[in-house]
């Protein structure tokens, strides 16, 4: 049962602070005057006592001046004992000048004013430094004699400065959580201490620790990561030691930027996600070549609710465009990314339009009348099982959506077209892939074609999080106890966080105006190395503080139709440059006559009207010469047949 503690008013507290220091000054005064004068003095001259009482009330109008109890005693440091110091050597010297100039110092030893000036710097300070000292380390000890089922026992990982705040924040905020011990890689720190709390090694000393805490009846429940730009290699081994032992992994938030820092409120640590460690050194964004772009101008952005387009827009925002022109076909997607702007963004003037892309009418109405000066096209089916069963719908949305948005942003003359591609273009095994491969060729026509609108494709692969990634799969299958699936053991992916991929298309799209860089080239975004799913299923499980294949299962289902085992950024007859940007390559390929693509995408509009899937199939492999669709009975090539052996940044769990 929660015990209520009785609390006086703040305004009550701050009194009895101020009774407290002029009580002092007067108990200080009577002290030193006591010991000058073997303290009979006080009895038989009354002088003593118009001294002592005028030194009391000299005190009281003064300790104002130097805000004593303008802060809280909880939260004393030295930097309230120097005000201490000031205030009690400028009350001394002001009632010595004072005392001389009307009575020459008589009844007034000099020796007492000494006396007097450490009594009270002593007695002002004293109280103030033990009061924080006693509920900094009086909360644990009563949580944990009233409630000892309730106290976290957690174990820090990390000997710095967020170490610190993060301890005297938990002792003052936190009553219902212990610091066990700290753990620090290096070892230069161990044995030292911090707030009393110890550093007894490295994450080697994790699985004793435990031990030893379970045979004491206070189980430990967490581990913390203070550091808060940890590398993700390092992230990834604190999982691993935490997981056998059933320990959540959490790590602490920026805490400059923490409210709970210097006031009541706790300093809450973080769940480890998949970003952290998938995370990577972030690319500097060239902020004047975006700016450049992107200011005081007129924005469209298709499949703005989606989670690629809903980011993009909140990053655009930044940049302080006049106007953002949302289109998308979910209208709650739209609604939320619409009020969020609303929030965050009131300057910015807004324009929601419910539309689907492959509604050419629709399109080109928006764009005529708010004309954007940049459109950034993510509108896209990205599901390759849904789109492999539903072909024609794939063809309408991400080859012909795209080129009615292409074909808009042409015809408003706007200064910019960029499209969000995909890895699964590179030589494509399914209906998606070779969707927007087709897309990529009818970009780059226009872009070839010498019109004042450059027409940009940026291609990245999987993006953590987003609607057509793994992960969220993964986490519903989690939730309900596992199994995860995967597809195929050896099956490896590129990834990258949403705001990373995002950051990257603003910065490709920015370079490539600003650059004027040669026409019909395909941005690619950097993604280092792929991953295995089976790691990635591994490491979900392990942040839930469980153990892969002993607590929950991982199975394998084998490919599904036009599933490759790995993806490609480049295909064979592309020619790779870097760019000057970190981060950004470029992919110089082959282009489509546009005579080639028009005649073939007439016949394949007619196919769609027909509902023929065989013959728009063959026009998309007739578009596509690469395009070669698999069923899941032929398996693709390993990833050491073709001589390719991906360089994990995240190693295999045990």
């Amino acid at each position: 049962m929660p015990i209520n503690k009785p609390h006086l008013p703040r305004g009550s507290l701050r009194s009895l602070g101020i009774l407290h220091d002029v009580a002092v000054a007067a108990v200080s005064m009577t002290l030193a005057l006591g010991l000058a004068w073997n303290f009979q003095g006080l009895f038989i001259y009354w002088q003593l006592w118009a001294i002592i009482g005028s030194f009391t009330l000299l005190s009281a109008v003064m300790f104002p001046l130097f805000s004593l109890n303008s802060g809280a005693w909880r939260y004393a440091s030295l930097l309230d004992v120097a005000s201490i110091v000031k205030a009690v050597t400028a009350i001394i010297a002001v009632f010595l000048i004072g005392h001389f100039i009307l009575f020459r110092g008589a009844f007034l030893p000099r020796s007492a004013l000494i006396i007097t000036w450490f009594i009270m710097i002593v007695g002002l300070g004293g109280p103030r430094l033990l009061y924080r000292l006693s509920k900094e380390r009086g909360f644990s000890d009563t949580a944990q004699r009233l409630a000892p089922g309730k106290v976290q026992h957690v174990v820090l990982y990390g000997f710095n400065d967020n170490a610190d705040l993060f301890l005297r924040n938990a002792r003052r905020s936190q009553p219902n959580t212990h610091i066990v011990a700290i753990l620090d890689p290096r070892a230069k720190n161990w044995r030292r201490r911090l707030h009393g709390v110890k550093v007894i090694g490295d994450l080697t000393s994790l699985s004793f620790l435990v031990r030893k805490n379970e045979l004491s009846a206070t189980p430990i429940s967490q581990i913390i990561i203070t550091q808060t730009n940890l590398p993700p290699q390092e992230i990834s081994q604190v999982v691993e030691a935490a997981s056998p032992l059933k320990i959540a992994v959490k790590r602490l938030p920026d805490i400059s930027r923490a409210g709970g820092v210097d006031g009541e409120a706790p300093i809450e640590a973080l769940p480890v996600s998949l970003e952290d460690l998938l995370g990577r050194n972030e690319v500097d964004l060239d902020i004047r070549e975006v700016a450049q772009l992107l200011n005081d101008r007129c924005i469209a952005v298709t499949g703005a609710g989606g989670s690629i387009g809903s980011e993009l827009v909140k990053q655009i925002s930044a940049f302080q465009p006049r106007r953002l022109l949302l289109i998308d076909n979910c209208e709650y997607n739209l609604y939320a990314i619409g009020r969020h702007l609303a929030s965050f963004h009131p300057e910015i003037s807004i324009v929601e339009r419910i539309a689907d892309v492959r509604r050419k009418d629709r399109i080109e109405a928006a764009f005529a009348a708010f004309k954007p000066d940049v459109v950034f096209h993510a509108a896209a089916l990205k599901h390759v099982p849904l789109v492999e069963d539903n072909p024609l719908e794939g063809i309408e949305t991400n080859l012909f959506g795209t080129r009615n948005v292409a074909d808009a942003a042409l015809s408003c003359d706007a200064t910019a077209f960029v499209m969000v591609s995909t890895d699964k273009a590179v030589n494509p095994a399914n209906v998606m892939g070779a969707t927007k491969r087709a897309a990529e060729a009818y970009c780059q026509s226009l872009d070839l074609s010498g019109s004042r609108t450059r027409f940009m494709t940026v291609r990245f692969g999987n993006v953590l999080g987003s609607a057509g990634s793994v992960i969220p799969l993964f986490q519903s299958q989690l939730q309900r106890g596992g199994p995860l699936t995967v597809t195929h053991a050896k099956i490896t992916r590129f990834f990258m966080t949403i705001p990373e991929a995002c950051r990257l298309i603003l910065h490709a799209a920015g370079h490539g105006v600003a650059s004027r860089t040669a026409r019909g080239q395909i941005f690619v975004l950097d993604m280092g190395e792929p991953i295995l799913i089976t790691t990635l299923a591994e490491r979900l499980i392990q942040l839930a503080g469980l153990r892969p294949n002993v607590d929950i299962k991982i199975e394998y289902t084998g490919l599904r139709p036009g599933e490759k085992l790995y993806e490609e950024l480049f295909a064979e007859g592309e020619t790779v440059e870097k760019t000057a940007r970190p981060g950004l390559l470029t992919a110089n390929s082959s282009v489509s006559d546009s005579s080639f693509l028009r005649r073939n995408f007439e016949a394949m509009e007619k196919a769609l009207a027909a509902s023929d899937t065989d013959r728009a199939i063959d026009l998309l492999k007739h578009i596509v010469p690469d395009f070669r669709q698999e069923p899941a009975a032929i398996a693709q090539p390993t990833p050491e047949q073709s001589g390719f052996s991906p360089n994990l940044p995240i190693p295999p769990a045990s």
